[in-house]
C-alpha cells in the first residue's frame, strides 16, 4: 500500500510533462484534479491554469449532455471516451498537461503515452490507490447505481493495476518516467503541483518555487 503523504507536499514534474492520473472508477481522479487546480466540476471544456492544461473526462460528458441527455448514458459513453482522447491530443501544445485517465485498460494508457511522446512530452503516472470498497462507496455517494457485476469487474481492474504498479512505472503507464502512488485519503494533504519552476497551488494561484 502507498505510504501516507505528509501535509504540505507538492507534486513535482518537469516543465514539459504529460501527467496521467490513474485509478479505478471512484478512486478519486477527478477529486485530485479539482483539488490541485481549483476546478468546480461544472467545466465542459479543457481548463487552463497558468501554463497547465487540465483535461478531465467529466468535461467531455458535460459537453455532450445537452445533445444526448435523452438517451441512456450507456449508449453514448463510448463517445465521451473518444471526445476525451481528442481533447487530450489537442491539449498537447508544449505546456504541461494533466489528464484524467478515464479508462482502466492498458491500451488506453498506451495510446495516451504514445500521443505524449510523439509531441515531445515526458510521461508521468499518478495512481490513486483506492480499494474496491472505497471506490464503490464513492460512486454510490455520487448517486451512481453500481451493480454487483460492475463491482466485481472493478475489483479485477484494481488488482491488475496493483500488480502493474509493483512492476514499475512503465508497467502501469507504458513509457512513464515516474509513478507517484497516493492513498485516497492523501489527496487533500497535497498543497500544489510544480511543473519545472512554476507551482500551481491548490488555492488556484500560480507562483514561483523557491530554489532549495
Amino acid at each position: 500500500m502507498p505510504s501516507a503523504v505528509t501535509t504540505g507536499r507538492v507534486l513535482s514534474f518537469p516543465a514539459r510533462s504529460l501527467v496521467l492520473v490513474c485509478g479505478v472508477p471512484g478512486a478519486g481522479k477527478s477529486t485530485l484534479l479539482r483539488h490541485l487546480f481549483g476546478l468546480t466540476g461544472a467545466e465542459n471544456r479543457t481548463v487552463l491554469r497558468g501554463e497547465v492544461r487540465v483535461v478531465d473526462s467529466h468535461q467531455s460528458r458535460l459537453r455532450l449532455t445537452p445533445a444526448l441527455a435523452a438517451l441512456p448514458y450507456t449508449l453514448w459513453r463510448w463517445l465521451v471516451h473518444v471526445l476525451h482522447l481528442l481533447r487530450v491530443a489537442a491539449a498537447l501544445r508544449g505546456g504541461p498537461v494533466a489528464v484524467h485517465e478515464s479508462g482502466t485498460r492498458r491500451w488506453v494508457r498506451l495510446l495516451l503515452a504514445l500521443l505524449g511522446r510523439l509531441r515531445g512530452y515526458t510521461v508521468h503516472g499518478v495512481m490513486i490507490d483506492a480499494s474496491p470498497d472505497e471506490a464503490l462507496s464513492a460512486q454510490r455517494s455520487r448517486g451512481r447505481a453500481v451493480t454487483a457485476r460492475s463491482h466485481r469487474a472493478q475489483t479485477r481492474r484494481w488488482r491488475r493495476l496493483c500488480r502493474a504498479r509493483e512492476r514499475g512505472p512503465g508497467a502501469l503507464v507504458p513509457g512513464a518516467a515516474s509513478l507517484t502512488v497516493l492513498a485516497r485519503h492523501d489527496v487533500r494533504r497535497l498543497v500544489g503541483v510544480r511543473f519545472g519552476s512554476a507551482v500551481q497551488l491548490t488555492s488556484g494561484r500560480v507562483g514561483r518555487s523557491a530554489r532549495s
